[in-house]
């Protein structure tokens, strides 16, 4: 998949705070090319390159990478330099340590600590001032996603998490937390934020160069969001199989024969994982339309062949069932 969609909360998210900086959420919202009559719908997604594109826009106009979540400002180039710092490291276990030195040696509020025990090892964030006002859940959502994905692009694997621990209440968009922490586990309330993942994964080399990292924050914020490490869960299995042309599907059983299972076994795993075939395509469905969208290079015609649909109609009709807003909508208020 060339893209993935983001849910409208995390754009929301990203414009917490800008209003009390006087800065205007329509301006930088139509800066990223999203249209602003989507935070009023519910269910509406945006391409992951409108959303970077945002976090970059405020982020530069707040002058704070964590975008007013935390009781400091984090200035910007923070988070390049910790990537310089990261890149001369040998294993992830020594990147993870450098990333806790970094933090602690800035002293602001959020304190990350590596310990490990036994066959677990865990990165746990607490508050630099414990009897500070708590956080609000996209402070720890932005930070956990950028240190997962950023190990991830270093050892150039998809790092599983055994479980995240967060200490606040489930919120009600936590049915995106399966693709923000790779199908992890999710446990709320905790007195502290933490990462738990098995012992072994310290071990693994770095295998990104200077000169990867030279490309690589090029587009930093876009990059992390659609690295090519992700879970090869079942789900993503056949997602691959799939591609990205849904013009042409191949048939369940197809993709069971290419992954070498029986469609009955198939079907299993995938529900085990949470979600069923139809559900998965119209997941990809969606995605690739708001992909198409937003680079306003097809025509609605050709957007609805390539994601599947006989007839523009049914595709009009699917997209704002998807969105709240109309394909015609949607890409007239990216003018």
């Amino acid at each position: 998949m060339q893209d993935i969609s983001i849910h409208i909360y995390f754009v929301k998210a990203v414009l917490e705070h800008v209003a009390k900086c006087g800065y205007e959420p329509e301006t930088l919202l139509r800066r990223s090319r999203i249209s602003p009559r989507l935070l009023h719908e519910q269910h509406a997604r945006v391409s992951a390159e409108q959303y970077a594109k945002l976090q970059t826009v405020t982020m530069r106009e707040m002058g704070d990478e964590m975008l007013g979540y935390c009781h400091q400002p984090f200035r910007l180039g923070q988070w390049s330099a910790l990537c310089h710092w990261l890149i001369q490291c040998k294993t992830l276990g020594q990147a993870l340590k450098r990333f806790c030195l970094f933090y602690n040696l800035l002293d602001k509020t959020l304190l990350p600590r590596l310990q490990a025990s036994g066959d677990v090892a865990t990165l746990e964030i607490r508050l630099a001032n414990p009897a500070s006002a708590p956080l609000e859940p996209y402070a720890y959502e932005l930070f956990t996603f950028s240190l997962h994905r950023q190990m991830c692009w270093l050892t150039r694997t998809n790092l599983p998490i055994r479980q995240v621990q967060l200490p606040y209440s489930e919120p009600a968009h936590s049915h995106e937390y399966r693709p923000l922490f790779v199908g992890a586990p999710v446990l709320f309330d905790t007195d502290c934020c933490r990462l738990v993942f098995e012992r072994t994964l310290l071990e693994k080399p770095v295998q990104q160069t200077p000169d990867d990292l030279v490309d690589f924050l090029r587009r930093p914020l876009y990059n992390t969001l659609v690295n090519s490490y992700r879970s090869k869960s079942w789900s993503q299995r056949v997602k691959d199989v799939i591609g990205n042309d849904l013009s042409d599907l191949p048939t369940f059983a197809d993709i069971a024969n290419a992954l070498d299972l029986n469609p009955k076994k198939l079907r299993r795993l995938l529900n085990e994982e949470g979600i069923g075939y139809s559900n998965l395509k119209t997941q990809l469905r969606r995605d690739l339309a708001i992909y198409h969208l937003s680079t306003r290079k097809s025509s609605i015609e050709e957007i609805a062949f390539k994601t599947g649909f006989s007839e523009a109609s049914a595709f009009i009709r699917a997209f704002k069932g998807w969105t709240g807003v109309t394909p015609m909508t949607y890409r007239k208020d990216l003018s």
